[in-house]
């Protein structure tokens, strides 16, 4: 947040052990030391999450549903395939999409647009 001039402010002590505490968490959560002390006051706590981890998920996934497609597209062709089958991996896979995505979406709502 940038610099205001109507901010109130308050002066806390910590012992050498607490800051030092406080400093290693800022730094793992990779914010200033200020930010970080404005959020545990204000929210009560902080959760980090690996979304890199969470987006090579997702990209499976997605790689999965064009690899599915591309499958159905040559059963149908050929014929080689029942379409029953192809239903039952369609509905497979949108379970594990949706599965994915309730339990992404109260990370990041954003992930999946």
């Amino acid at each position: 947040m940038p610099y205001k001039k109507d901010r109130i402010k308050k002066l806390i002590g910590f012992t050498p052990e607490e800051w030092e505490m406080i400093c290693r968490k800022s730094e793992a959560a990779k914010l200033r030391t200020g930010t970080f002390i404005r959020r545990m006051a204000l929210n009560g706590e902080l959760k980090f999450f690996n979304l890199k981890e969470i987006s090579a998920l997702k990209r499976a996934f997605l790689s999965i549903g064009y690899n599915l497609n591309q499958i159905a597209e040559i059963a149908n062709s050929s014929g080689s395939v029942y379409q029953k089958d192809i239903e039952d991996m369609q509905k497979e896979f949108k379970y594990f999409r949706l599965a994915m995505q309730n339990y992404t979406f109260e990370i990041s709502p954003t992930l999946f647009k």
